[in-house]
């Protein structure tokens, strides 16, 4: 599905834009936040309706493509050559605060101590040195199907991913559990707990070395965790048509020993793979996915890791900032630790 902003919408979120850009440097304060949340009421409708049936699951796919947000190519600079880049851009301000603006009328952006010190919205450009790697940097190799966190009982509800460029036409993937025709035989597999997830690579230490930071070993035990103990989880959850997909292609595998679950498992990538939509995402477009029913990747590409590079950014949302209680050092805090 794809909604294009009119010149009405446009003319509504650039009010509340510059209100916001006349009161902050950054988008990576709680006051920020906290403000834009306010501020997301006065969206326009229309919009807000979509974003709505999104969250309500209404809206029966689960993504969508938003498209019409001008982003001028010049103003916003180059392409930062690695995620570990200065908190505060001034020439992405506008940018950024669109996204979050939207972002918070589907819930409550959060960061994750583990990634980037809690950075909520992330950079994600191609680095030479992570070009084989299952991880955003990457370019040589698919990026395999995932949720985000799909390890971590407090991922993300929803997120949001915007385009700032991508001359090289770099594809986004993406299959919704509804887009799937699951034979019986294989549901009943991928229903019960016989999956084991470990954690992505972008959490652990050697991926958060920063210029900017510095983290200590300890806070990555409960990453390790993870790591160490994984709990054998189901694929698929949820009655009969409000099923909820929880998928990591690079680090999940079936329970050691477990032949019916390794081959259903490898079927449900395979089905993944043909029906899934692919969407080459320009400028300002940003792509809004439903993190327990949607799965993400990205097609292999050549980046030209210049100051014109393919850069995006994404924000992770959560529902009610509440429930992660336990990992954070207060209820409404926007960091798991």
């Amino acid at each position: 599905m794809k909604i294009t902003l009119s010149a009405t919408q446009k003319q509504q979120i650039d009010l509340l834009i510059t209100k916001l850009q006349h009161a902050f440097s950054s988008t990576e304060s709680e006051d920020f936040l906290c403000e834009c949340q306010l501020e997301s009421a006065n969206l326009p409708k229309s919009l807000r309706k979509h974003f709505y049936e999104l969250r309500t699951q209404i809206h029966k796919s689960g993504f969508f493509l938003l498209e019409g947000f001008e982003v001028d190519n010049n103003k916003i600079g180059e392409t930062p050559q690695h995620w570990d880049t200065s908190w505060e851009n001034s020439r992405t301000l506008r940018e950024e605060i669109f996204q979050c603006l939207i972002s918070c009328s589907l819930g409550e952006p959060f960061g994750w101590n583990t990634q980037e010190n809690g950075r909520v919205l992330r950079n994600i450009v191609p680095i030479e040195a992570d070009k084989n790697e299952q991880l955003g940097g990457s370019s040589s190799v698919p990026l395999f199907w995932h949720i985000e966190e799909a390890f971590h009982p407090h991922r993300a509800e929803m997120m949001t991913i915007m385009c700032y460029r991508n001359n090289e036409r770099a594809g986004t993937n993406i299959c919704s559990i509804t887009q799937m025709n699951i034979p019986e035989q294989y549901l009943i597999i991928l229903k019960q707990p016989r999956f084991l997830i470990e954690p992505d690579k972008s959490h652990f230490p050697e991926n958060n070395k920063s210029k900017h930071w510095e983290l200590q070993s300890e806070e990555f035990l409960k990453i390790k965790n993870f790591l160490l103990n994984p709990a054998p989880v189901p694929i698929i959850s949820g009655p009969e048509g409000h099923e909820r997909l929880v998928i990591d292609q690079a680090f999940m595998s079936a329970v050691d020993g477990d032949k019916e679950a390794t081959e259903a498992l490898e079927w449900l990538y395979q089905h993944m793979d043909e029906v899934r939509t692919t969407v080459q995402m320009n400028p300002g477009d940003v792509v809004f996915l439903d993190n327990r029913r949607v799965a993400h990747g990205r097609a292999i590409y050549k980046p030209n890791y210049g100051p014109q590079a393919r850069w995006l950014r994404r924000i992770n949302i959560a529902a009610d900032l509440t429930k992660s209680f336990e990992w954070k050092q207060a209820p409404y805090a926007r960091k798991i630790l």
